[in-house]
């Protein structure tokens, strides 16, 4: 994933956009490394992260409406599967 992306996420409650956000680090010569981690926000009901290390995640949430393992699990599935539209035909 390089450029956020908004996330349906259906709830028992409805529907919920959840915007993830890729986190970048400048290396020398001004390339961008991928640092693993993803910021989680929802229109003003909270924010949050989900940060990889190889195939182990952790995860925090500060919203006001709280987000459910299950619900945790399906976006870090969505983060692991995800292909950038626009660079989707580069890919080997």
């Amino acid at each position: 994933m390089v450029n956020p992306v908004q996330y349906h996420l259906d709830t028992e409650n409805g529907k919920r956009i959840i915007t993830i956000e890729p986190v970048y680090e400048e290396i020398t010569g001004g390339d961008l490394f991928s640092t693993g981690r993803y910021l989680l926000s929802e229109a003003d009901c909270g924010s949050g992260e989900i940060r990889f290390d190889g195939e182990l995640f952790e995860w925090e949430w500060n919203g006001t409406k709280q987000l459910g393992d299950e619900s945790i699990f399906r976006m870090v599935n969505f983060i692991r599967e995800y292909n950038e539209p626009e660079l989707a035909g580069y890919n080997d």
